[in-house]
């Protein structure tokens, strides 16, 4: 009994099944016409799990991401939410987040939901609840896989690849940690790592980790844990050392800061060409020091690519380098939409190399490939064509027809063909090309030649794009996106077949319709196929592969068995003989092309799950005919999406497109009789006034406001433009704006348009030019509602209700006088204000004047006239209770109420901010940027100093200009700098305490303070300063803040030795001049920089090291100088020594030894002695042959011809008086330069002085009237401004003038302003002889008196001889 009940329910299930499937069962009733198809099988709807409160308390212990829905029961807004989020949970299941719902009150207490529905994320069992609208599930969808919504404090948020890779297209910087949880190094690194998670996200760098091997591989990533920053979808590989995380932060920082190109992997290369439009490639060989040499030029170019939309990245790959060819690195290649170019010329020149880039992204050129890229294109692209030139020279045959064909790629580009050019020859040869130039079309990888006259474009183009061309006998032609957009548009009746690449079932389905395509062809229909990447989501279909029939662009898709070529046969040629007798289904992309061509379109939007829709839609199918009878096409469409983007929540819904400008209909859609008569309304609907020359003038005169749109009658484009028109036509009546609209091509002209269309607005008579876009009706309703375009006159403006609600939306603060010309004593309150009308301008005030005492009443005013006065602050006005006849007393109410805390801080911008900074000797800039909320609080604060700034003498101004701010490095927002003379100074603390802000400021204007700067303000100050002492220090760091009062102590005496010392945070930079431990100074003379080794705590000890000689030079080198570097030393070197090289010169290197063994000796004979390795500067002062040695005497050069192989001759003609001399000028001498000419000159004449001393300046200027004269008296003439050195010469007083004959001295005793007795008193010591003074005769004479005087004492007082011993014999 129990089987033969199983038996009879198993019968009875069975039943039921059949009657739900019809399609499949034999018999089952089918009302179809022949032809049609029985339906698919219905797929399971998406249905979001129920859960009870224990089940989800596992789920959240199991899950990372669990989204729960709160619900109750009997309540209907609860059902129609869940009916939207329904739609969205498979999405959400592919991110990686559960979503499920639950009906617990109690429970949802617990969470704090009170009311319902509600959504609540739990992410990591840390709940947060959605606060959007639930009935906007692609908002919620956004919501749950947001980075926003993920985070979690001090933690890195772990992701999987879906949400990766969303949250990588979303966010401009993601720092991505590849990790393996298990692996205890992953799990150290990322203990390190979650320390600077908040720092990141201060900066604006989102962190997240991913344990994923086969996303990492994906990336080219193969060692675990790794970091890549991703820049707006540019990836950037860390290659530090991820333990330490604080120069993991600083790199972060940097990178987001400064532009650099980014090292990849070729996985990462292969992701970029897919998904980027525009990419350039550079292969390189890192171990080269010419390709780093190079890739160091290139990186210059890379923030004007990043502004023109160009990614540039490197690649250090050679394998992959000869995948396109590329024996020779380093190459460049730009991908275009997947197509690769590669570039011929100079590498080194980076202008050359952006000119190309820019001329590859804006034009259309053939792109240059090589055999091997040629080979991947053929391979991969449905149509390519080739122009094969041979080996191809400038100004050869080939080259020329190459050029011609240039002016075919645009409309090959739009037919979705490739055009390509190679010089290479492999490819040629294969494909049975003996001569050249060659053109090649290659059609789903089968050639066929050209055999035309390649020197006629128009021939060439005609005969790519001819349908006999392209087609391939006996197969259905494969075609691209662009080209089936074009197949679509041209032809009436097309089969697409829709399939992906390798799909084996869609390989067995094309094999049957290539029987069908013959018969298709003789019935002209089009059959193609097309295996795109996206295809289905760009053409909006359920599923691949799939079949679709388009007539007049309207789409049928097959639901048969596409293996059965007889019956889809059937289908199509029954489609294409039948005729429509109801309203058109269109998906999105057939719809989007009505749009932009049908010129009268009527769209009915409807949803499935909408149970009047299908009622309606019968009665509608009623007017079909009818309105095709007045040239409007009717359509339905249940995209639901597409009409949630135009605005469309319920269903169904009726929209008129009138030359692509939607119109609501907002009537009763269930009378197809009341829709008909709206839409022939709005087809006839003429509400603009079309006017003449008479009545343009009357209305001129008459109208307050006039809005004239000037147009074509024969522009295609016109009947569009005056449609936008006319949307806003009746709001603008409500401002009292008249609209028209005139033909009249001379009365255009007059007003200044030449081409038609424009609009042309007149105020009172007085008229100004709409420059705007015209096709946008909102933009242009804002321009003529204007309250700084309505205002005509000085006088205070009358406006209604409607002007006034747009002046309170575009003024912060607006002064209302409401009166009425019932009111006696209002014309004499409003002659009175109209004095002040001005100055409220000034003040920033909008002052109206209103007639309308109802309106009046709304905000509490009863009797007239009266002010009222409206801020931003608060939502009620405040009502002026003053005497109204005194107006001085009004406008000081007006300018309180505005700013009760008084002045504000002045904006600037531009120029004028730059010339204040450079002027101004005490001046703080406070840089803020729109939207920043901390910017305006900050702000606020700050001007409660603005006034105690004004009395210390410093000037305080704040600044929106981004320009400005990037020029110093200010790259956060809200920052503040102190300039003094113009050198900037960062504050580093807290800008919303105002007292420590002004306390810092007074500080650094009464005191000598070592500036804080950025980077890039360092990178100014290196290539400015000729000695800059960098102090390297980190935050939070007790050595480094006792170091630097240290330093304070002996900043003034650095200022007396010309030493600018300056202090930076930059973790990342320090690495650069191999600073590993803080602090750190580094001192950089001339831009090369030398480490401090010593002890940073003994302030005098850094002192001397800073001013000792051999630090200040640079030891046996010949400084290295650049462009910048060199005009600063032109200017303040009277004698400069230039060696012009070129790093690729063979000789230069033993050139520079050479003269490296004179570069002291030059020094001494105050001869200053630089290098540099620049042809731009070469070319600037006329340097031809490299290298070359220049001598500059006050900037005027002299080339030594010399052998410059031999240092001592160099150093003589350096040194040597005809090459010292400068005609018509004195000579500037240092004492070597003396002591040599005192050698080497018999007669020599010397000016000592002072500079910038009145008296030497007036004496110096007579003198130089005499210097060719000394030189035709063979007298050396020169000067001297050595006060020291004077006094060895017995000079006390200058300024003075010493005549040497043969080193010996006569100082001249007369006049030194008369230069005639100065040249006479020379010409006399030149040519007498000389002559000894009476001095000189007595103190001769006293000499010889002393000597003759001395031997006749010696002679006298001689002592007697002694007498003679004698012998003792004697004795």
């Amino acid at each position: 009994m129990t089987f033969t009940r199983l038996k009879t329910l198993s019968l009875l299930v069975c039943a039921l099944l059949a009657l739900s499937f019809p399609g499949y069962v034999n018999g089952g009733a089918n009302n179809n016409k022949k032809g049609s198809q029985p339906a698919a099988p219905v797929e399971p709807e998406a249905v979001i799990e129920e859960v009870n409160a224990k089940q989800l308390e596992k789920l959240l212990a199991d899950k990372d991401y669990v989204a729960v829905f709160w619900y109750a029961r009997s309540c209907v807004t609860c059902d129609k939410v869940l009916a939207e989020l329904e739609k969205i949970d498979d999405d959400t299941d592919s991110f990686g987040v559960d979503f499920v719902k639950i009906n617990d009150k109690r429970l949802a207490k617990q969470y704090g939901i009170k009311n319902f529905p509600a959504l609540t994320y739990f992410r990591e069992k840390e709940p947060i609840i959605y606060d959007g609208d639930l009935m906007d599930e692609e908002g919620v969808l956004d919501f749950l896989t947001s980075l926003e919504a993920m985070d979690l404090p001090d933690r890195i948020e772990e992701v999987n690849s879906k949400i990766l890779q969303k949250i990588i297209e979303d966010t401009d910087f993601v720092a991505v940690l590849f990790y393996d949880k298990d692996q205890k190094k992953s799990q150290k690194i990322l203990a390190e790592l979650e320390n600077i998670d908040d720092e990141c996200d201060q900066n604006d760098i989102a962190f997240v980790k991913i344990d994923d091997d086969k996303e990492a591989k994906e990336w080219g990533i193969d060692e675990i844990p790794s970091i890549v920053l991703f820049e707006r979808g540019i990836p950037h590989i860390y290659e530090g050392d991820l333990m330490k995380e604080d120069e993991l932060l600083g790199w972060l920082v940097h990178q987001k800061r400064y532009s650099e190109i980014p090292e990849v992997t070729d996985e990462m290369k292969d992701k970029l060409v897919e998904n980027t439009e525009h990419l350039a490639v550079i292969f390189y060989d890192k171990d080269d020091k010419q390709d780093m040499r190079i890739l160091n030029e290139l990186e210059n170019i890379d923030d004007e690519l990043e502004k023109e939309g160009i990614v540039i990245v490197r690649i250090d790959n050679a394998a992959e380098a000869k995948e396109y060819g590329l024996d020779h690195l380093p190459a460049l290649i730009y991908f275009e939409n997947k197509i690769p170019a590669l570039y011929e010329g100079d590498l080194m020149n980076e202008d050359e190399v952006l000119e190309w880039l820019l001329v590859q992204k804006k034009t259309a050129t053939i792109e240059e490939v090589t055999d091997e890229i040629l080979v991947n294109l053929i391979n991969e692209h449905e149509y390519v064509v080739v122009f094969f030139t041979g080996p191809c020279e400038p100004g050869e045959t080939c080259d020329h027809t190459l050029n011609a064909l240039e002016s075919i790629d645009d409309e090959l580009d739009e037919a979705g063909i490739i055009f390509v050019t190679t010089e290479d020859t492999g490819v040629a040869k294969k494909y049975n090309v003996k001569t050249y130039p060659r053109l090649v079309f290659f059609r789903n990888r089968d050639p066929l030649h050209f055999t035309g006259d390649l020197d006629d474009e128009d021939e060439v183009l005609a005969w790519i794009t001819d349908d006999e061309t392209l087609e391939i006998p006996g197969k259905i032609e494969e075609v691209n996106v662009k080209m089936l957009d074009k197949i679509l548009a041209e032809n009436d009746h097309v089969v697409v077949f829709f399939y992906a690449e390798g799909d084996k079932k869609a390989q067995k389905i094309l094999n049957e319709l290539e029987n069908i395509d013959d018969e298709c062809e003789e019935k002209d229909i089009d059959f193609v196929k097309t295996s795109d990447d996206d295809i289905d989501k760009e053409y909006d279909l359920p599923s691949l592969p799939a079949l679709a029939f388009y007539r007049h662009k309207f789409r049928t898709i097959y639901t048969g068995d596409l293996m059965k070529e007889e019956e889809i046969l059937e289908w199509v040629i029954d489609l294409h003989e039948s005729t429509a007798d109801v309203i058109e289904s269109v998906d999105r992309k057939t719809l989007q092309v009505l749009i932009n061509d049908v010129e009268h379109l009527a769209v009915f939007f409807y949803d499935d799950e909408c149970e009047s829709c299908s009622e309606i839609l019968e009665e509608l199918e009623n007017i079909d005919d009818d309105t095709d009878k007045h040239g409007i096409q009717f359509v339905k469409s249940n995209d639901v999406k597409l009409a949630h983007e135009i605005g469309i929540f319920a269903f169904p819904a009726l929209v008129y497109y009138e030359t692509g400008v939607p119109i609501m209909y907002d009537g009763n859609i269930a009378s197809n009789q009341d829709v008909f008569n709206w839409i022939l309304e709005q087809k006839a609907d003429q509400s603009i006034q079309l006017i003449n020359r008479d009545e343009l003038f009357e209305y001129i005169g008459t109208k307050d406001f006039l809005a004239v749109v000037f147009y074509k009658e024969d522009d295609p484009d016109s009947p569009r433009v005056l449609r936008h028109i006319e949307l806003i036509d009746d709001e603008a009546a409500e401002y009292g704006i008249y609209i028209v609209k005139m033909h009249d091509k001379l009365m255009a002209k007059k007003y200044g348009f030449r081409n038609p269309p424009g609009l042309t607005y007149f105020r009172k008579g007085k008229y100004i030019n709409y420059d705007g876009d015209i096709d946008d009706e909102e933009e242009v309703l804002d321009w003529l509602t204007s309250p700084a375009n309505m205002e005509m006159t000085d006088h205070i403006e009358q406006v209604n209700r409607k002007m006034f609600e747009k002046i309170r939306k575009n003024s912060d603060y607006v002064a209302v006088i409401f009166y009425s010309d019932e009111c006696k004593q209002c014309p004499r309150v409003l002659a009175e204000v109209e004095h002040i009308d001005d100055e409220a301008d000034k003040a920033g005030i909008d002052f109206v004047k209103i007639d309308d005492k109802q309106m009046a009443k709304e905000y509490g005013v009863f009797a007239l006239p009266a002010i009222v006065f409206f801020k931003p602050t608060s939502k009620e006005p405040v009502i002026y209770a003053g005497d109204l006849y005194e107006e001085e007393q009004i406008l000081t109410w007006l300018i309180t109420q505005k700013d009760p805390s008084g002045d504000v801080i002045e904006d600037l911008e531009g120029e004028r901010l730059v010339h204040l900074i450079e002027e101004s000797g005490s001046i703080a800039v406070y840089f803020y940027a729109d939207g920043c909320e901390q910017c305006t609080k900050v702000l606020e604060e700050l001007e409660n100093i603005d006034d105690d700034c004004d009395k210390h003498g410093i000037t305080f101004v704040k600044t929106r200009d981004f320009s400005v701010a990037d020029g110093y490095g200010v790259h956060e927002y809200p920052a503040l700098v102190y300039f003094e003379g113009g050198i900037p100074n960062v504050f580093e603390g807290e800008l919303s305490e105002e007292e420590e802000v002004l306390q810092w400021l007074i500080t650094q204007k009464t005191e000598d303070r070592i500036e804080l700067i950025t980077r890039q303000m360092l990178e100014t100050m290196v290539e400015e300063t000729q000695y800059l002492a960098v102090y390297f220090y980190k935050i939070n760091c007790n050595i480094c803040d006792q170091i630097l009062e240290g330093l304070e102590l002996i900043d003034d005496e650095c200022d007396v030795f010309g030493i600018h010392m300056v202090k930076i945070q930059d973790p990342q930079l320090a690495k650069r001049y191999s600073i590993k431990t803080f602090p750190a100074l580094v001192y950089f003379r001339n831009g090369n920089p030398l480490l401090f080794e010593g002890d940073l705590q003994n302030e005098q000890s850094v002192l001397e090291w800073l001013i000792d000689d051999d630090n200040r030079e640079l030891a046996d080198e010949i400084e290295e100088v650049n462009e910048r570097m060199l005009d600063r030393l032109m200017a303040e070197s009277t004698l400069l020594v230039v060696f012009f090289y070129d790093d690729d010169c063979a000789e230069c290197e033993e050139i520079l030894e050479e003269l490296e063994e004179i570069d002291g000796e030059a020094d001494m004979f105050g001869i200053d002695f630089v290098k540099i390795a620049s042809m731009q500067a070469a070319k600037t002062y006329e340097i031809v042959n490299i290298p070359s040695l220049v001598y500059f005497r006050k900037q005027v050069p002299v080339l030594y011809d010399g052998d410059l192989h031999q240092h001592d001759k160099v150093i003589t003609w350096l040194t040597s008086q005809d090459v010292f001399e400068i005609k018509n000028e004195i000579e500037e001498v240092n004492r070597k330069m003396l002591d040599k000419l005192l050698e080497e000159n018999e007669f020599l004449a010397v000016f000592f002085y002072e500079h910038n001393q009145p008296d030497s300046t007036a004496a110096l200027e007579k003198l130089e009237n005499i210097d060719s004269e000394t030189d035709n008296l063979d007298i050396t003439f020169v000067k001297m401004a050595d006060s020291r050195y004077a006094k060895k010469w017995g000079v006390t007083k200058l300024p003075a003038m010493v005549y040497f004959r043969r080193r010996f001295p006569s100082i001249y005793r007369g006049d030194l302003l008369s230069e005639d007795e100065v040249l006479e008193w020379l010409r006399k010591n030149r040519f007498r002889q000389p002559e000894l003074n009476i001095f000189m005769y007595a103190l001769i004479a006293l000499a010889v008196a002393f000597m003759v005087y001395t031997a006749f004492l010696l002679q006298c007082f001689k002592p007697a001889p002694p007498p003679p011993v004698q012998h003792p014999k004697q004795s």
